[in-house]
């Protein structure tokens, strides 16, 4: 059975556009042209994805992202907008992704964009949703077996070489689990760390270390990431297989590592 899709969207030409590109991917689906509607078939009918334009006739529709995430608690939710006269799209767009939705889209977009956010996001031919992983680590050759590896597993993974690269280019609201290195220039991982589970609490997060020269031991500064909120640590250099099989405790059976 094809995966279903529910579009958000009171202009009935771009639902037409749009409800096309969702169907291309092999998709379902169902349009609704007010949140009310949208919200009382959800209330009873389960689907895979969410497509919520922002301004819904005289509704600002970022009001309602929690509630849609309610009401579909493991669809992803893709919030759309072409901005409004009221407004630059800018500022729409950066308002948008404050709601944590787990996608952003600037209106006119391409099948391409469409075909993109289906498939990072689910496995190829199925509706299920693939974990999402951030390797955060200024070494290259760690992000490279990190990610190789976690692909691997099914999983799908983004990398960053800073906390600032990381906060200014991947959606957290969508990330599942983070895997940090705890010293790097910048803000470094220890105060990342603590930014993300502040921020994103529902967010795992894997300390990263080998240490800081002579000063500070690897057990020592994975003992301080605790303390800063850290849910496992793995001490550098670590086997790919420990890797994975860390990843899937934390993420499929969490109550293992208590």
């Amino acid at each position: 059975m094809r995966p279903m899709a529910a579009l958000v969207e009171d202009s009935p030409t771009q639902a037409r556009i749009i409800a096309l590109m969702i169907e291309a991917q092999g998709w379902q689906c169902q349009h609704f042209e007010t949140l009310r509607e949208a919200g009382q078939v959800l209330a009873h009918t389960p689907v895979q994805a969410v497509f919520l334009d922002v301004f819904v006739g005289p509704y600002n529709a970022l009001l309602q992202v929690g509630r849609f995430r309610q009401l579909a608690p493991s669809a992803p939710i893709i919030v759309m907008t072409a901005g409004s006269p009221q407004e630059d799209i800018e500022e729409t767009l950066t308002r948008a992704r404050l709601t944590k939705a787990d996608f952003v889209l600037r209106k006119p977009f391409t099948s391409d964009q469409m075909s993109d956010i289906l498939d990072i996001s689910f496995d190829k031919g199925a509706a299920v949703r693939r974990p999402h992983i951030l390797v955060i680590d200024d070494s290259d050759p760690i992000r490279t077996v990190a990610r190789n590896t976690l692909e691997a597993a099914g999983y799908r993974v983004s990398d960053a070489a800073s906390m600032e690269d990381a906060f200014g280019y991947v959606e957290l609201a969508q990330v599942d689990l983070v895997l940090c290195e705890l010293f790097m220039p910048g803000i470094g991982g220890l105060r990342g760390i603590r930014e993300i589970k502040a921020a994103w609490p529902q967010v795992k997060v894997v300390a990263m270390s080998a240490g800081l020269d002579t000063k500070i031991s690897g057990e020592e500064a994975l003992s301080i990431s605790r303390k800063m909120g850290s849910d496992a640590q793995l001490s550098k250099p670590f086997d790919p297989a420990d890797l994975a099989q860390l990843v899937d405790l934390m993420l499929r059976d969490p109550a293992m590592l208590d």
